[in-house]
This record gives structure tokens, sequence and C-alpha cells, in this order.
């Protein structure tokens, strides 16, 4: 046996404000729903392009001189170079040396470029460390205006007062 349910029908008219009312809180409030999606994602958009506009960096380096190394008898089979690029306003020359072939050193040991002055012999230009392949390594010198005579690579100790054992040299 079925029973059915009947409830029964309201004989009032419904109001502008009644029936018609969670239709139109539904389908404004989908509205704003969609209006605060596009905003975010249009936000999102915005900050990426000001993010990728003001990060943006050139990553070539501009060379005004070239000096290729070549490996000593302590390291026969490495080879590279110290470029130099023109001077910065605080008289800073900007260095990029590239090397490949030399080995990765335990710790407590490091690679440092000395330049060699005409008047002061080797100047300490910074340590460095290598990894595999080719390594290059971005210091900078205070007042290169030319090209120097000359360029060395050591393998020293960590703290170490005295030059170590030149790995590399102006080729």
């Amino acid at each position: 046996m079925t029973l059915a349910v009947h409830r029964p029908q309201s004989t009032r008219k419904p109001t502008s404000g009644d029936a018609a009312s969670p239709l139109k809180r539904s389908a404004r409030s989908e509205w704003r729903r969609e209006v605060a999606l596009l905003g975010l994602v249009l936000l999102g958009i915005v900050i990426f392009f000001l993010g990728y506009a003001t990060g943006r960096h050139d990553s070539t380096f501009r060379t005004s001189w070239y000096s290729p190394l070549r490996g000593t008898s302590a390291a026969s089979e490495s080879v590279g170079d110290v470029q130099g690029g023109p001077n910065t306003p605080g008289d800073n020359t900007p260095l990029l040396v590239t090397v490949r072939g030399l080995r990765i050193l335990p710790s407590g040991e490091h690679y440092v470029l000395y330049v060699l002055s005409r008047r002061l012999g080797l100047l300490r230009c910074g340590a460095f460390a290598v990894g595999e392949g080719t390594t290059q390594v971005k210091l900078s010198y205070p007042g290169l205006q030319l090209e120097p005579r000359g360029w060395r690579i050591a393998r020293e100790r960590v703290g170490a007062t005295g030059i170590g054992k030149i790995v590399a040299r102006t080729a």
C-alpha cells in the first residue's frame, strides 16, 4: 500500500521579495564569486609580470680583455681563462674566471686567483671552489686600468698566509 503525503498549497501570491529572492541572491553571490576569482587571477598575472620585469638581469658578461690559462705540472689537464669587464663607477674591475680540469679539493682547502702586478708581484683577487666539469666564478678587483701582465691560480689551505702551489697560469 502506498501512502501519499499532500502538502497544502498556499493561495497567497508571491510578492517581489519572497519567491524570487533566493534565486536572485544565489545568482548575485555566484556572480560576486566569479568577479572575485577573476580579480585574483588578474592580480596574480600582474604580480608575475612585475616580478619578471624587475627581477630580470642580463646574464652576459661584457669582456674588455681575455687571458687564457693553462695548467702547470701540478694540474696539467686544467685549462681556463680570466676575462675582465669594464670598470664599475667605484673603479672595480669585474672578473669572470672559467676553469676546467681542476680537482675538487677537500674541506679546508680552496683555489685562489692572483693577479701579477708590475710593481707588487702577485696580489690576491679571491678564493673559490670548483665542481665537476667547468666552473665559472665572478670576482672583482679594484683598479685594473689595463690588462694585467698575468694571472695565477694557487691551491691553498684556508687561512694560509703564503702563496700555495700554483696549478694554473697565464698561457
